[in-house]
């Protein structure tokens, strides 16, 4: 019997979750796939068969992100489990090509996950993301305002209040995903424990969830819609210290150092040189999500459809020379006219100011404004066809921030 992919359902969901309650500890799919993936109709799940034996599975989404201000569509996957008994037999290998083939057909130009191995994915054309630092820190640190009177603690009474406040947060914030009522959706924030809320006449304007293990608090989502809220909640925090020992907090940005009276972690795992100063431990970096562009000619058009504007100080012509071994749609070249950063034209020949020519991964990560045109030109990831041009081409494609995501999955 040959192997196929297809859709799990019925009773393929028990096989599924006890493949991936032994891939992910602590997931306890069977407490919540089902009935979730039932409900939603942004999610679904697909499974590798052998006959009736399920060997892998994985776990699609779609989503809908901010890119710099215009709501694009965007495929996503997760969950990604393979059967021990049927390990380094490329069933994930044939799951991802199946997941890419499914957004292909769809339209959707731009997908993303977590990467389990980054070289993998950066082999199948996946671009690297925006960092993930995990901080620990002194809750003294956090300066004292003397003012925390909108805070109130939220219960499931306030969940569509929640939804909307981090959907408010998505709409001006690149790369985050939209959040829709589905029941697990809006009951997200109270699974791992306790919600603050910043609540002015009747609505919620920022909120953070925490919970405490052994002296530590960690906070595992915190959104706010302006200074008044993170100062109240800085407020809060301050006055944990004669309980809590460290607050620990994971995001894609380091701009809370600059907030703290002082980021340093108390670690000691810095590596000292004869000849460099005394640095001071702030916080652990790991990787983040990365992207993939589908259709490079595709992702452009969407944008134009959606009079998306890049910088609007710059009219250039771009020819792009993407290499792509697995979808050759995207090593044809093609030209970008652009005039006061709206795209007017995506054509396949005819006359260009500057070209520039890289691999799908690292035009993948370029277009999401991970690092700048010049960074890749320095490490040799990306050529252009007159250096002159290499300041215009990091404004063309800078975006208000490096993408932030918050959504697991």
């Amino acid at each position: 019997m040959e192997k196929h992919i297809r859709k799990i359902t019925g009773s393929d969901y028990e096989k599924f979750n006890k493949i991936a309650n032994s891939a992910f500890e602590g997931l306890n799919a069977d407490k919540w796939l089902e009935n979730h993936i039932e409900e939603t109709t942004k999610e679904n799940l697909y499974g590798v068969f052998k006959d009736k034996n399920l060997l892998a599975g994985m776990r699609t989404f779609d989503f809908e992100m901010n890119y710099s201000s215009t709501p694009i569509r965007v495929g996503g996957v997760g969950m990604l489990a393979v059967d021990m008994l049927h390990k380094k037999e490329k069933n994930a290998y044939q799951l991802l090509q199946y997941f890419l083939n499914l957004n292909s057909d769809a339209k959707v130009n731009l997908v993303m996950l977590n990467p389990f191995k980054v070289s993998f994915y950066k082999k199948m054309g996946f671009g690297i993301g925006t960092k993930n630092y995990q901080f620990y820190l002194d809750p003294n640190e956090f300066p004292n305002y003397k003012e925390k009177s909108h805070l109130v603690e939220l219960t499931v009474d306030e969940r569509g209040q929640i939804l909307d406040c981090y959907n408010r947060v998505y709409s001006r914030t690149h790369g985050m995903t939209k959040r829709f009522p589905f029941e697990r959706e809006l009951n997200r924030p109270f699974w791992f424990g306790r919600v603050i809320g910043y609540v002015i006449e009747g609505e919620v304007k920022g909120y953070f969830v925490y919970s405490i293990k052994e002296k530590d608090l960690h906070i595992h989502e915190l959104f706010f819609e302006s200074p008044d809220v993170i100062r109240e909640f800085s407020t809060f925090l301050n006055s944990q210290s004669d309980q809590i020992k460290r607050v620990i907090i994971n995001s894609n940005f380091d701009e809370i150092l600059h907030f703290l009276d002082s980021p340093e972690s108390g670690e000691t795992t810095m590596v000292d040189f004869t000849s460099s100063p005394d640095y001071k431990h702030i916080a652990n970096v790991g990787t983040g999500i990365m992207y993939r562009i589908i259709n490079c000619s595709g992702f452009f058009e969407e944008l134009k459809e959606s009079n998306h504007i890049f910088n609007p100080s710059i009219t250039i012509s771009v020819k792009l020379a993407i290499e792509d071994d697995l979808f050759p749609i995207n090593s044809l070249p093609f030209i970008l006219d652009i005039k006061g950063g709206r795209i007017v034209d995506i054509k396949e020949d005819g006359p260009a100011d500057v070209e520039l020519r890289m691999n799908i991964a690292v035009f993948s990560s370029l277009v999401m404004g991970v690092d700048n045109a010049n960074s890749y030109l320095k490490w040799g990831l990306m050529e252009i066809s007159d250096v002159s041009y290499i300041k215009v081409i990091n404004s063309l494609f800078q975006t208000d921030s490096k993408p932030m995501i918050t959504k697991a999955f």
